[in-house]
């Protein structure tokens, strides 16, 4: 697995390079967006451990760059902050990061957001070409990530790319949060759930014709989504006879 990992802390990264290198991760590295820019276009990581509050002249952020970067090669983004604060992690989830370490942290915590990351990555690549699903308007290919609305393909991230699919393979079927944090990540905790709403954010944003009215990825309160076959034509909102009638799946 090849890492980038872009912060100012030129202390921090050389260590953590080295440390890394010794459990047989491919390392590269960067200490400012320009240069991380280029890692990024030449190395094609498959996860960037990123300082998110790293800014270019011209007020473009760290987040922001990624965004872009994403449409040229797709990768995993952990950010790495000591930002404490609950708007400083919703703020990186819901800018597009897949997973947010607090600064500072110990060497193992590191690993084990790593590890998990890169199990999602080894899922999505598992999947056969077979795995391409069409519900109503919309296409998803989750083997190469992207997804088709009425014509019009968006990249999605390795995350958004399961998601989505496991929503379409269950379509107009209700699935759980907890049946969504075991299918992508394989465990589950409050923080999952979390990173779910902010995943389920995105895909609306790039598949719904109102991303503030959804018609596709529908919310059922208090249960989990539903990727509905045929989008309501007049209104988003299902009533709550309409969500008990659908059935909610078990495994």
């Amino acid at each position: 697995m090849k890492l980038l990992i872009v912060d100012t802390d030129r202390d921090w990264v050389e260590m953590l390079t080295g440390w890394l290198k010794t459990l047989g991760y491919e390392v590269c590295r960067a200490y400012t967006l320009d240069r991380a820019k280029r890692e990024w276009e030449e190395q094609q990581p498959d996860l960037v451990i990123l300082e998110p509050t790293m800014e270019i002249i011209g007020e473009t952020d760290a987040l922001a760059l990624c965004r872009e970067l994403r449409r040229k090669h797709d990768a995993l983004i952990l950010a790495t902050t000591r930002g404490k604060s609950e708007q400083d992690e919703i703020y990186c989830l819901e800018s597009g990061a897949d997973d947010y370490l607090c600064k500072p942290f110990f060497p193992g915590q590191l690993l084990a957001h790593i590890r998990a990351l890169t199990r999602r990555v080894r899922s999505t690549l598992s999947l056969q070409p077979s795995s391409l699903i069409t519900v109503g308007p919309i296409s998803i290919d989750a083997l190469h990530n992207q997804v088709t609305v009425r014509g019009k393909t968006f990249n999605l991230t390795p995350t958004e790319g399961k998601l989505l699919h496991f929503l379409a393979i269950n379509a107009n079927n209700v699935c759980t949060a907890n049946q969504i944090v075991s299918h992508i990540w394989g465990y589950g905790n409050d923080g999952d759930i979390y990173l779910i709403k902010s995943h389920i954010h995105h895909l609306r944003q790039k598949i719904e014709p109102d991303p503030s009215n959804p018609t596709y990825i529908i919310t059922i309160r208090g249960v989990g989504y539903s990727l509905v076959r045929r989008a309501a034509e007049e209104d988003a909102y299902i009533s709550e006879e309409t969500a008990r009638t659908l059935r909610v799946i078990t495994g």
